[in-house]
């Protein structure tokens, strides 16, 4: 009997060493998740009473504002909060410092100002009209943070300033009404911005003041008073990618120290001259898709690090598609499009010497495809955006480039050869062209062989040749410097007009903003910003709680140790039967 005693003694201690572990995993995953708690805030709460909320908050606390709208909002964000609106609340701001900032030293009016102790809080599905103060949302040493999906309208400074932080996430917001800057990036490095639209501010829709490796990716900036992007003092390892600047008194002003910055595939279009725009130190030079700036500096071409401008769509800006400040040195852009035929006919300035891109066909199933081409004949895979008109058969088309090639659906007899047009620069260049046979969406280069030009795609006849560039492919600007003076009267270079003259000759005066970076001084005083709509309102970053079915899958502790019970269970009652037997 005593030995029967020691056997079921040691069955159940296996019995208990089995089963704590798993109850001690499953405590710990409760753990896991017990200290993130959800808050809703309603209309009927104060500022005060949100902000002692925050305040008493833990890190990782979800706040929900549920209501329709707010009022008089100025909080700060003093821990790792997530602040969302699954139905697009609108939160007015307040013109007035609240006791929390004064504390912390700030001075400056908001909507949310995000500290150092927030980094990795997310503000998302808002719809901020900051009319009252200066900034709709300040991120100042906020590492990791993510404000998506907002809606950030006015503000006496800018928008939105992100400051002394890294690895920011600023994406699928509208910024727009600002009477200053739409996006201000000050000392800011590893972060993203994409996505964005920042529209009709009262100075650039992006300015930035010592940035590194950053990526400023696929914004749409339009219809801001002064520059679609702007960069000042330094900017290093930046990547500024499929942004669509167009509609602003230049696409991008580059007035800062570069090193390894690339500045490609975008698309600086139909960007307008304004001579009564005024800046400190005189006029604002105005209508360019790229113009560099007095305190431009770069390293020595063939040196590594050496700014990279290319495969970038110029085109229908009203002064130059590129233009140089005329007390530095030559500049050379890589290969960009300049939608023109014709080599002298694409508005680069004297001071830049500039590759230029053609354009080829390539043939696809039952359609037309065309194929952006560089100066070597290589087809570009990495393209900035833009639409042209296809002629065939009677019938028009638009075909749009993405990534260098455009495809139209125009149900065409692979066994035909068929006239189609092209219009480039207003002009239409003329191809021969066949479909591709075989299966629908193989497309393939029909341009295999070098042809006269010693290109590939490049074929088809033409009455409108694309003519070779200067150069083995890099043209410069034809013009005459004298005395630093202008008497050009080409503003007719906008898509608009109808009309594409020759490169303006005569001589012309660069006058870049030479005064200091608005985000150094921290102050600026625009007039009222231009009216403009409001882009859809975003959706609401979401917030997915636990699936209760897959936590069901997933949560087996129960089910095991039934399994251990069980079994031990059996084997207790097998011994107890083998008594019997004996």
């Amino acid at each position: 009997m005593n030995k029967k005693i020691i056997i079921l003694f040691f069955i159940c201690l296996i019995s208990l060493l089995l089963v704590l572990p798993i109850n001690a995993t499953d405590i710990n995953n409760n753990n896991l998740t017990s200290h993130s708690d959800s808050y809703q805030i309603t209309d009927e709460m104060s500022n005060d009473d949100i902000q002692m909320m925050f305040d008493t908050a833990n890190d990782g606390d979800t706040f929900e504002f549920n209501s329709k709208e707010y009022n008089n909002i100025s909080l700060v964000v003093d821990k790792k909060l997530n602040i969302v609106s699954s139905r697009n609340s609108v939160v007015h701001t307040s013109g007035a410092v609240n006791s929390k900032a004064e504390d912390l030293g700030i001075d400056k009016t908001f909507g949310f100002y995000f500290t150092s102790n927030s980094s990795g809080s997310i503000l998302s599905g808002i719809t901020i009209i900051s009319t009252l103060s200066d900034y709709g949302v300040i991120v100042d040493g906020s590492d990791n943070s993510k404000i998506i999906n907002n809606v950030i309208t006015g503000g006496k400074k800018a928008g939105m300033l992100v400051k002394n932080s890294d690895n920011v996430t600023v994406s699928f917001n509208s910024i727009s009404k600002s009477a200053g800057d739409g996006l201000q990036l000050k000392d800011v490095g590893f972060s993203s911005i994409k996505n964005n639209t920042i529209s009709h501010n009262g100075r650039s829709g992006i300015e930035t003041s010592n940035i590194n490796n950053n990526s400023i990716f696929y914004n749409d900036i339009h219809h801001n008073v002064l520059n679609g992007i702007t960069l000042q003092n330094k900017s290093s390892g930046n990547l500024i990618k499929h942004n669509n600047a167009y509609e602003n008194l230049n696409g991008i002003l580059i007035n800062s120290t570069s090193s390894f910055d690339i500045i490609n595939a975008n698309s600086f279009t139909s960007n307008r001259r304004n001579p009564s725009i005024t800046e400190t130190g005189g006029v604002y030079e105005t209508g360019n898709g790229i113009l560099f700036g007095s305190a431009f500096k770069t390293l020595s071409e063939k040196v590594p690090g050496r700014l990279e401008v290319k495969y970038n769509v110029l085109a229908h800006n009203e002064m130059y598609q590129a233009k140089n400040n005329p007390e530095l040195p030559v500049f050379k852009l890589g290969d960009n499009w300049f939608d023109s035929t014709d080599d002298s006919n694409t508005f680069v300035c004297p001071m830049l010497l500039a590759g230029i891109m053609k354009m080829g066909t390539i043939s696809v199933k039952n359609g037309i495809g065309l194929q952006m081409y560089d100066t070597k004949g290589e087809a570009v895979k990495e393209f900035g955006t833009f639409d042209t008109t296809v002629n065939v058969d009677g019938n028009r088309y638009t075909a749009k480039f993405v990534n260098g090639r455009a495809t139209v659906e125009a149900n065409l007899d692979p066994d035909k050869e068929y006239d189609i047009e092209v219009m480039v620069g207003g002009q239409p260049v003329k191809y021969r062209y066949k479909s591709a046979s075989g299966e629908k969406d193989d497309n393939s280069d029909s341009q295999t062989s070098d042809n006269q030009d010693g290109r590939k795609g490049m074929s088809g006849s033409s009455d409108y040749p694309l003519a070779e560039s200067s150069q083995g492919g890099t043209a410069k600007g034809n013009g005459n410097l004298q005395n630093g003076t202008s008497n050009s009267a080409h503003f007719a270079n906008s898509d608009k007009s109808g009309v594409y003259g020759t490169n303006a000759s005569g001589t012309f005066q660069d006058s870049s903003d030479n005064g200091e970076s608005a985000l150094t001084n921290g102050d600026i005083d625009a007039g009222d910003a231009s009216d403009g709509e409001v882009s859809e309102e975003g959706k609401a970053y979401e917030l997915v709680p636990p699936s209760k079915i897959s936590k069901e899958i997933t949560d087996t502790s129960g089910l095991v140790v039934l399994s251990i019970v069980s079994v031990m269970g059996m084997l207790i009652y097998g011994y107890w039967r083998k008594e019997d037997y004996d």
